[in-house]
C-alpha cells in the first residue's frame, strides 16, 4: 500500500481541549449507528454497515468493520489517531499488520503534513453519531429478568446442539470437547489461535506425558505453526504460554472421558475429576463448566433419553456463579439488575445474547428489556 499527500479540503474549525485520548475516539466510532453516512477528508463518503469490534491487542484499534466506501462494500480493520500524521509517527507504514486498514479515523487532519492515502474521516468531539443505552429504572420492563432468562435458554440450547450428530462416535465427540475447551482457554484474544492449535495436533501423543512435558511440547508446536499469539492486554496467568499445562490436562481429561458416564448431580464440582481443578482457577473452571462440561452432559442425557438427568443439569447450569461480575455488564446494568443476578452464569448468557442481537447492532429502540418493547410471554 502506498502513502502520498492527499488533497485535504476538510477544515477543522472546532476548538478542542488539549487532553485528547485515542480510546475516546475509538469508543465514539464504535457507538456510531449502522446506516450513518460520514464525509471523508477527500470529498468522498463512507456508510457504516458495522462499526466493528474493539481490538484490545496488537494491531489496528478496530477489527471486522464493514463499510460502504465510494459505493463499494469493504470489510477490514480501522485505525484511530488523534492526529492524522500519527500514522507515520507510530510507524504503521512499516508494519504489515496495518497494510489492510480500510479507514483512518482522526480528530485532527494536520493540513499540509503527509498522511496515508487510505480514506480518512474526521470525528470531532461535538459530533454525536451514537445511540447511548437509554435503559433505566423508569423504562425497564417489569418482565426484565424473565426476558433475560428466555434469551439465556436459547444460549443453553445452542451449547447443547454443538454435539448433535456426534454421539455415536466417541473419538470425534472427545475431539469436539477438546477443541471447544481450547477456545475457552483463549477467551479474551486468543480464541481462534487455540482452536488452530487444537486442530493441528494428535491428542493421543499427550496421553501419557507429564503436564510439564506436554506443556513444552504444545508450546513448541504452536511456534512451528507460527501461531500469531496475542499478548498485549492479556493478564499474566492468561498468557498463552501459561495456559499450556491446563491445555494438556484438558486433552487428557476429555480423551479419557467415559462415553456413557452420567456423573453425580449432588455438586457441580463432581462433574470433573478433582485433579483437573488443581490446575485452573475458579474463573476458568466456571467458564469450562458453563460452556463445555455441563452442556455436554446435558446433551448426552438427552441422547440417552434420561430426561430427569437433563433437567438436573440445566438446573445446575442455572445455579452456576462466577466469582467476579463482568465489568462491561456491571457498568451497563449495575443500577438496574442486582449484583447477585450479574454473578449468575446463566443470566450473563442471556445478557450476552441481548448484547449481540440488539446492543451491538445499535437497535436500542427495539430493546426487549424496555417496557414498551417487551414481547416475550
Amino acid at each position: 500500500m502506498g502513502y502520498l499527500l492527499p488533497n485535504l479540503s476538510f477544515k477543522n474549525n472546532v476548538s478542542e481541549p488539549a487532553n485528547l485520548y485515542e480510546i475516546d475516539l475509538v469508543k465514539q466510532w464504535l457507538n456510531i449507528s449502522p446506516g450513518t453516512t460520514i464525509d471523508t477528508a477527500s470529498s468522498g463518503s463512507i456508510t457504516i454497515i458495522n462499526a466493528g469490534k474493539h481490538n484490545k491487542h496488537e494491531g489496528p484499534d478496530i477489527k471486522d468493520a464493514i463499510l460502504i466506501i465510494n459505493d463499494n462494500v469493504v470489510n477490514g480493520p480501522v485505525e484511530c489517531h488523534i492526529c492524522a500524521s500519527d500514522w507515520y509517527k507510530h510507524k504503521h507504514h512499516q508494519n504489515p499488520a496495518y497494510h489492510s486498514v480500510i479507514l483512518h479515523v482522526v480528530r485532527k487532519l494536520n493540513d499540509g503534513i503527509i498522511t496515508p492515502t487510505i480514506p480518512t474521516v474526521l470525528l470531532k468531539l461535538g459530533n454525536n453519531y451514537s445511540t447511548e443505552c437509554s435503559l433505566n429504572n423508569i423504562n425497564k420492563s417489569s418482565h426484565l429478568i424473565n426476558t433475560i432468562i428466555y434469551n439465556s435458554h436459547n444460549r443453553w440450547l445452542d451449547k447443547i446442539n454443538i454435539y448433535n450428530g456426534y454421539h455415536d462416535n466417541q473419538k470425534q465427540l472427545n475431539r469436539i470437547l477438546i477443541i471447544h475447551s481450547f477456545s475457552i482457554l483463549g477467551a479474551g484474544g486468543n480464541k481462534s489461535q487455540f482452536v488452530k492449535l487444537a486442530n493441528s495436533i494428535n491428542f493421543d501423543k499427550y496421553q501419557y506425558l507429564t503436564l510439564l512435558e506436554g506443556g513444552k511440547c504444545l508450546w513448541e508446536k504452536s511456534l512451528q505453526l507460527k501461531i500469531n499469539w496475542v499478548k498485549r492486554g492479556i493478564r499474566p496467568a492468561q498468557q498463552p504460554q501459561n495456559r499450556m499445562k491446563l491445555a494438556v490436562k484438558l486433552i487428557q481429561y476429555f480423551s479419557n472421558l467415559d462415553f456413557n458416564r452420567q456423573p453425580s448431580l449432588i455438586n457441580v464440582n463432581t462433574l470433573v475429576a478433582n485433579d483437573l481443578q488443581t490446575v485452573m482457577g475458579i474463573g476458568i473452571k466456571n467458564e469450562l463448566f458453563g460452556n463445555v462440561v455441563i452442556p455436554y452432559y446435558a446433551a448426552r442425557a438427552l441422547y440417552l433419553n434420561k430426561i430427569k438427568n437433563y433437567q438436573n443439569y440445566y438446573e445446575i447450569w442455572n445455579c452456576l456463579k462466577i466469582p467476579n461480575i463482568y465489568r462491561k455488564y456491571a457498568k451497563r446494568f449495575g443500577t438496574i439488575i442486582q449484583s447477585s443476578h450479574l454473578k449468575s452464569f446463566s443470566i450473563l448468557q442471556g445478557l450476552i445474547a441481548i448484547d449481540d442481537n440488539w446492543c451491538s447492532r445499535n437497535l436500542c429502540h427495539l430493546c426487549p428489556l424496555k417496557e414498551k418493547n417487551y414481547v416475550v410471554s
